[in-house]
């Protein structure tokens, strides 16, 4: 069994941006013991001035369903700012199309609600992972 114990991600920065307090209060729960530091927007707006901010993000977990910008124009601006920025979609209204939508807005993956700790710890993983290879790649390509 995979439990969030198995994942340890201490000094990495988690924008999380979530409009439903009990969605939100979950992830939370799910990344706390995960050693991430969790940053938190309300809306898709607020998600995209973090990121030009130039406050340091590794990872967005990004509902789509948001206020205002929802989380597909907001993933197109942050795109834009930094485009391997590993963004993971995750929504509540999983019908036909969102998947492929969330992927054409710049989404890396795509969750639905209810989210399994599980799947979204494999994920994040996942994209962890390829940033510590591309950033491994950088080094020897520079030297």
């Amino acid at each position: 069994m995979i439990t969030s114990t198995s994942y340890a991600w201490p000094g990495k920065v988690v924008l999380v941006v979530e409009d439903d307090l009990s969605s939100l209060m979950l992830l939370k729960a799910i990344l706390t013991k995960t050693g991430v530091r969790i940053i938190v927007a309300e809306d898709g707006e607020s998600a995209v001035e973090i990121i030009r901010s130039q406050l340091k993000v590794d990872m967005v977990l990004m509902d789509i369903k948001l206020k205002g910008i929802n989380g597909l124009e907001a993933t197109k601006q942050i795109k834009r700012i930094l485009p391997n920025l590993p963004v993971i979609a995750q929504t509540a209204c999983a019908i036909s199309g969102d998947m492929e939508r969330c992927y054409d807005a710049g989404c890396n993956a795509y969750l639905t609600k209810p989210l399994s700790s599980a799947k979204l710890l494999e994920t994040m993983d996942y994209y962890f992972r390829r940033s510590v290879a591309r950033e491994l790649m950088e080094i020897i390509n520079n030297n």
